[in-house]
C-alpha cells in the first residue's frame, strides 16, 4: 500500500513537472487581424486587452489554450476605422464585449503545435484551427510562440465583399511569456 502510495505521488509530480503554465496579457501577448481586398490587405488591426492562460504538456495530455480579448480594444491606428470596427454592423463591441478562444486538443510536434478549439465572436462559436511555433518553451524559461490561424468573417455575420473587403481573415497571435506557478 505504501509503495503505490509513494509511486502515484513520484508520477504526480513528474506529471507536474512536465506541464508548463503561462500567463497570457496584453503586456507579453499580441493579437491581431488582417483583412484582404482583391489579395491586398485592406484593414489590419490589433487588440490591446487581452487575458488567459496557457499550459504547455509536453506529454500533450494537458496541453491547452484559453485566451479572451476585449473587442473595444481594438486598434487600427485610424480612429475613423477604429469606430467603424466597433460599431454595430462590424465587432459590435457594445452587444458582445469579449471574444473567447479555447482549445480542445493541442498536438504537440518538434517545435511546433496545433491547437483545435473553439472561437466565439459576436456570439457565435466556431471550430479555429491554430498553428504555433515555439521557441524556447521550458519549464522556468520564457517561452517564445507564434500562432497563425483564418476564419471567415461569413461564419460569424460580419460584413464581406466588394466593398466591405473579403471574406477570410488572417489572424496572428505573437507572445512571449515566462512561466508561473499556476
Amino acid at each position: 500500500m505504501q509503495r503505490a502510495v509513494i509511486s502515484w505521488l513520484l508520477l504526480a509530480v513528474l506529471q507536474a513537472q512536465a506541464a508548463a503554465s503561462y500567463r497570457l496579457d496584453s503586456g507579453n501577448t499580441q493579437v491581431s487581424f488582417a483583412v484582404e481586398r482583391f489579395g491586398i490587405r485592406w484593414v489590419s488591426a490589433q487588440f490591446h486587452e487581452i487575458s488567459g492562460r496557457f499550459v504547455l504538456d509536453r506529454h500533450g495530455r494537458s496541453s491547452h489554450v484559453d485566451v479572451t480579448v476585449a473587442m473595444a480594444s481594438v486598434d487600427c491606428s485610424d480612429p475613423r476605422w477604429n469606430e467603424r470596427l466597433r460599431s454595430a454592423e462590424w465587432l459590435d463591441t457594445v452587444q458582445y464585449p469579449r471574444m473567447v478562444y479555447q482549445s480542445r486538443v493541442i498536438e504537440l510536434t518538434d517545435g511546433r503545435a496545433t491547437a483545435r478549439g473553439e472561437l466565439t465572436l459576436r456570439g457565435v462559436t466556431r471550430p479555429v484551427v491554430l498553428d504555433v511555433s515555439f521557441t524556447s518553451c521550458s519549464p522556468g524559461e520564457v517561452c517564445r510562440f507564434t500562432a497563425h490561424g483564418r476564419i471567415k468573417r461569413s461564419d460569424y455575420d460580419l460584413p464581406h465583399g466588394f466593398w466591405t473587403g473579403g471574406d477570410p481573415v488572417e489572424i496572428t497571435i505573437r507572445g512571449e511569456v515566462a512561466g508561473d506557478a499556476g
